[in-house]
């Protein structure tokens, strides 16, 4: 296998494990419990364009004036689009009709999660799930006449009724080879929670859920009569839900993950969800309204108004084009679907978007299959009106794989990154600075020319330094592919300086690929698939932290959602850092995203996992002691791997004493009878201000050095105390034993 198996995978911020590598990875962390992340659940309802639109994960509905049609996600190998659609016919109670639709006209209504038809006497209702379209009837009284209580609902569809009807309860309208539409068994709830179980069965040209009589002539009303409308699949690799992208806007503490739905025949889009940051808990979700088939979505955020940009190629009949929306989080305000470019042959857009308040755009790139890479600055302002500068080329010739970073900081400067690959050639890594206006800052420069190939970069930094990683492949095993990163500092004539290249991520042999970066405040993370050299069918999503040098803090971790079972293959993972969202955020949080899919069925997650660029460290023992007037020690923050803000402070000192800090290993301490004090290996002085003194500690990085125990104390001079024996006018704090640890 490509990595042992007991890393921490789900790392919430309050007690976080980083994730890093040594040098060549020669050392891996200790083995801890898991942990776990969430699989993506997101459904919503939203009007847009003019029409009313539902989204699940394996499922897209269409809302019309009193029916709906359901288009399930069969996958990317499923040969056909399928669709069905469902429009309630009549309800009865044996022989007397209660509704017939036809001579009746509904008032439909909705919210982010549900659509309802209200009829007389009965309500219909579709709730949005994950898993499927929660279809209701809710009766406010009990329904006239005798008899079971029958729902008739006309359906059209191409796929024909799978017969005879499950065993189960469900029936099913199913292609060839399995894969299509099922409903669920009905259910009966009362108002007081009594639960009955009806029927569904075929009929012509249609449906009929039943309730029996009994049940509905004792209930206590309001009645709900509940099924489930869901997707059938077959076992089809790489379906579903896939690619997704996060963003971050800070006002709302918020969550944007939007990804690709495979629903059949080569038919696709795109769908956006917004998620509270605590949990993170589901918000809503929503599919666009546009003719044509959407792919390759990406988002950022403008924090100047306060709105996520979605961007994605939308495959149509004329050429493909590059079209985009924006919306405003808390109440789902949206533009119209616009087109920036095309049609044309274009592909692959990147965003960065803007972590100051200052500004009201953000940065768009993306691929022509003439002029190479080109971008422009979108701006979208308070009333939701979109504007662009005219388009610029960044980069032609043999341009590909590109890439631009997640912002541009306070200063409002992004670098953009690609692949310069000529035909039959390895490819190299170039960067471009641009302002938040997408004008070319200084000349482009090479970050990586060397023989091996390199391929898909990624980028972030603070406006001033950034760190670029890219897959680069292995000079002794061409067959292999590690993480490599370079950090750039930049300034208004472009890159100003280049670091020296770094070995993020190195195992022989295996395929590490697919890299993303993200500034996670004073450091960088970065996530990646790993592919063992001996099944690269089945990956894993790694996360690392990476301090400003370009360095790797600790060991690499595992990011997962299941550790058993056929969910083994994590790939195409996107990070994001909450400081995107907010410049000025003190914060090395985040979250991870990326598509988690079965080995044996066809579907495929998105799941999400917190991740933080420092945790809360080891356990810090005060050990007592102290004696005179030696003032308290005591830690300023956690002593945490590649913690290098690390002090340890000195309270209540004497204003004219000395102090010096010592810093020992874990040894016997010396005694005078009266106090204790550490044998330090180290001390040194620090200046005393009113009896407050502290001494920086910069934790190192290397994962080797987990576990490793000091022993700190300050020992101050000058003091009105003459009671030690030994050094008259001497005083010592209490002792602290910290433990290293992430």
């Amino acid at each position: 296998m490509h990595r042992p198996l007991s890393f921490p995978r789900f790392l919430p911020a309050c007690a976080l494990v980083l994730l890093g590598a040594g040098p060549l990875l020669a050392q891996r962390a200790p083995a801890q419990p898991p942990a776990h992340g969430d699989a993506l659940a997101g459904s919503g309802v939203i009007r847009h364009e003019g029409a009313l639109l539902g989204v699940g994960r394996t499922y897209r509905a269409t809302f019309g004036e009193r029916g709906v049609e359901f288009v399930p996600a069969l996958g990317k190998h499923a040969p056909r689009l399928e669709s069905a659609r469902f429009t309630t016919a009549t309800i009865a109670r044996g022989n007397d009709v209660v509704l017939a639709t036809a001579n009746a006209t509904p008032t439909c209504t909705h919210d982010r999660f549900a659509v309802r038809y209200e009829w007389p006497g009965v309500v219909e209702r579709y709730e949005t799930r994950a898993d499927g379209l929660e279809l209701s009837y809710v009766f406010a009284a009990r329904p006239a006449g005798a008899g079971d209580l029958a729902v008739r609902i006309a359906v059209a569809t191409a796929l024909p009724p799978a017969l005879p009807a499950a065993a189960n309860g469900r029936v099913a309208f199913l292609d060839e080879r399995g894969r299509g539409v099922t409903i669920g068994e009905v259910t009966g709830i009362d108002q007081n929670g009594a639960r009955c179980a009806g029927a569904v069965r075929h009929v012509d040209g249609g449906l009929e859920l039943c309730l029996p009589a009994e049940f509905v002539d004792r209930a206590a009303y309001p009645l709900v009569l509940d099924p489930l409308i869901g997707t059938a699949v077959e076992a089809w690799a790489n379906a579903d839900t896939d690619f997704a992208d996060v963003a971050y806007d800070a006002y709302t503490d918020t969550y944007c993950v939007v990804w690709t739905q495979f629903l059949g025949g080569g038919a696709t889009g795109v769908v956006g969800s917004v998620w509270q940051r605590q949990g993170p808990t589901r918000a809503y979700a929503f599919a666009v309204n546009q003719s044509g088939y959407e792919d390759s979505v990406r988002v950022c955020h403008i924090a100047g108004t306060g709105v996520f940009v979605m961007m994605w190629v939308n495959r149509a009949s004329a050429g493909d084009s590059i079209c985009g929306l924006a919306f405003e989080p808390s109440q789902a305000q949206a533009t119209g679907v616009f087109t920036l470019y095309g049609p044309g042959v274009v592909a692959s857009p990147v965003l960065s978007g803007e972590a100051t308040v200052y500004d009201d755009d953000c940065l768009v790139a993306w691929l022509d299959g003439t002029y190479g890479l080109l971008g422009c600055s979108l701006q979208v302002d308070s009333q939701l009106q979109v504007g662009a500068t005219p388009i610029v080329q960044i980069a032609g010739g043999n341009v590909t794989e590109p890439a631009i970073s997640k912002q541009g900081g306070v200063i409002g400067r992004h670098v953009v990154t690609w692949i310069d690959r000529p035909i039959g050639n390895a490819g190299w890594v170039r960067a471009q600075v641009v302002d938040h206006d997408m004008n070319l800052v200084g000349p482009g420069v090479w970050v990586q020319n060397v023989p091996q190939d390199s391929g898909y970069p990624a980028v972030d930094g603070d406006g001033f330094l950034f760190l670029v990683a890219w897959e680069q492949q292995e000079a002794g095993n061409p067959s292999g592919y590690d993480i490599k990163g370079r950090t750039l500092t930049v300034g208004g004539s472009g890159v100003t300086s280049l670091g020296t290249v770094q070995d993020l991520v190195t195992w022989p042999g295996d395929l590490d690929i697919a890299v993303d970066v993200a500034r996670l405040h004073d450091r960088f993370g970065i996530c990646y698939e790993g592919r063992p050299a001996a099944n690269p069918q089945v990956a894993d999503v790694y996360f690392l932290a990476v301090a400003r040098s370009g360095a790797p803090i600790g060991y690499e971790h595992r990011a997962d959602l299941t550790t058993t079972g056929n969910y083994l293959n994590e790939y195409a993972p996107r990070l994001i850092g909450r400081c995107a969202g907010d410049a000025s955020l003190a914060s090395v949080e985040g979250l991870l995203v990326f598509s988690d899919q079965s080995l044996a069925t066809a579907d495929a997650n998105v799941g999400l996992v917190e991740i933080a660029a420092m945790g809360a460290g080891g356990a810090v023992t005060d050990l007592g002691g102290g004696c005179g007037p030696g003032g308290l020690a005591a830690a300023n923050g956690p002593f945490a791997l590649g913690n290098d803000a690390f002090a340890v402070e000195l309270f209540g000192a004497q204003p004219l004493a000395v102090p010096f800090v010592l810093v020992a290993f874990q040894t016997p301490h010396q005694t005078c009878g009266v106090c204790s004090a550490v044998q330090p290996w180290h001390t040194a002085f620090v200046p005393n201000v009113a009896g407050y003194a502290t001494a920086p500690l910069p934790l190192p990085g290397d994962g080797a050095l987990l576990g490793l125990t000091l022993e700190l104390q300050f020992a101050t001079f000058g003091v009105n105390y003459v009671g030690c024996p030994f050094a008259p006018g001497l005083a010592a704090s209490n002792i602290l034993r910290a433990t290293l640890d992430y």
